[in-house]
């Protein structure tokens, strides 16, 4: 283009001025760009955040053609455990304070009920939303001991999707054994069965809200999925209650005529390190629970030949045997041998969702729990796996 008026060499002089000042007001602008987004831009260390343009870049890039940097994935609602307490109270039967030396009237029950809630969608909050009934399991501690001391392995389950349903009893827990000075509060041990089967009857009714005890329990248990489990002492007691004839009037079954239940359907029974205690004989009828017991090899508490005894006894398709090579009395249980632990807490979860779900463990099962064959080994058939016989030592205990 030709300007009338001005000599050539004006012309191409203006017109490098002109190039020259564009170039310095995109030099500008660049500057005050860069000097905005090094501003704005996240700390270091910390990821843009949500919106952010160098959290956009990526989609940037990739409209652009170039390669696509992998993108954090959203994390999903953490699963949260909460904890309820409730107290239930039997009036039928007396309980004896072994600190006082008295009998008092009822058996007071303390009860922890475990279960997962996920923050309700968009909230951000803990909720409670949309739960269908669940499976339960009815936990029963060992002697001087509480639901809290296997926190970790409840929490597990309750993880899963399983409602946990732990129990102090009236004489066994630790604050009561602190307190006694008049015999020995074991000896209560042959009066949790009943127990365990007043707990059943209380958990079936809260569930359906036929009574107002443990609200937290109304909708949320499914009382025609129940399972026992109980470690120890409380393992003694699931055994008892489950196998041991003298007290199979507890909890009926049904009602011998059309089958219809009696009572609540307890469908497994989880006997950890535990032992027969009742006067027997210990043997599985018709509607028993499938049965898995867990038994360290080396435990001088409750010694293996304990164990073995309650598995030999319950003669049955749907039994198990979960040998752990080497660990004490409680570390398989307690978080204590994390070894013991993880798989004890993996194999029992998959127990009890099978069965409480309707399924009959199969070889798929005994080829998941035996991915750690140094740490302990899942068998079934007719009798438990050879095991050593130790004495039995209290202060192992």
């Amino acid at each position: 283009m030709t300007v009338v008026g001005q000599p050539e060499r004006t012309r191409t002089h203006g017109l490098s001025r002109a190039v020259l000042s564009l170039a310095a007001r995109a030099a500008l602008v660049a500057l005050v760009v860069a000097l905005v987004v090094v501003t704005a831009a996240p700390k270091a260390g910390r990821a843009a955040p949500y919106g952010h343009p160098a959290a956009r870049r990526p989609a940037l890039l990739a409209r652009h053609g170039r390669a696509r940097p992998a993108l954090p994935s959203r994390a999903r609602p953490a699963v949260v455990v909460r904890v309820a307490h409730c107290v239930l109270r039997d009036p039928t039967r007396s309980t004896f304070d072994y600190a006082t030396g008295l009998y008092v009237p009822g058996r007071t029950l303390d009860v922890e009920v475990r279960y997962r809630v996920a923050p309700p969608t968009g909230s951000g909050l803990p909720g409670r939303a949309r739960v269908r009934p669940r499976p339960a399991v009815l936990f029963a501690p060992g002697y001087d001991n509480d639901p809290d001391g296997y926190g970790e392995l409840l929490d597990a389950w309750a993880r899963a999707g399983l409602v946990v349903v732990g129990v102090s009893f009236p004489d066994t827990n630790p604050a009561a054994v602190a307190a006694a000075r008049y015999g020995d509060p074991e000896d209560d041990l042959v009066n949790q069965p009943a127990d365990m089967a007043f707990l059943e009857r209380s958990v079936a009714e809260a569930a359906d809200a036929t009574t107002a005890a443990c609200p937290v329990l109304r909708g949320l248990v499914d009382p025609r999925a129940l399972a026992l489990a109980g470690q120890s002492d409380g393992g003694a007691t699931v055994a008892m209650l489950a196998y041991d004839q003298q007290y199979a009037w507890l909890a009926p079954k049904g009602d011998g005529d059309d089958g219809a239940d009696a009572g609540p359907d307890v469908r497994a029974a989880l006997v950890m390190s535990g032992n027969e205690v009742g006067p027997g004989p210990y043997e599985a009828t018709v509607g028993d629970p499938a049965l898995l017991v867990v038994q360290s090899a080396t435990d001088h508490c409750n010694p293996p030949q304990a164990s073995v005894a309650i598995y030999d006894a319950v003669v049955q398709r749907d039994r198990w045997f979960l040998d752990v090579h080497d660990a004490d009395h409680l570390g398989p249980y307690d978080g204590a041998d994390p070894a013991a632990f993880a798989v004890v807490a993996r194999v029992t979860t998959r127990f009890l969702l099978l069965e409480l779900r309707g399924a009959v463990p199969a070889a798929g099962f005994v080829a998941y729990a035996n991915a750690s064959p140094t740490v302990a080994t899942l068998t079934t058939g007719p009798s438990a796996p050879a095991m050593p016989v130790l004495e039995q030592s209290p202060a192992a205990c």
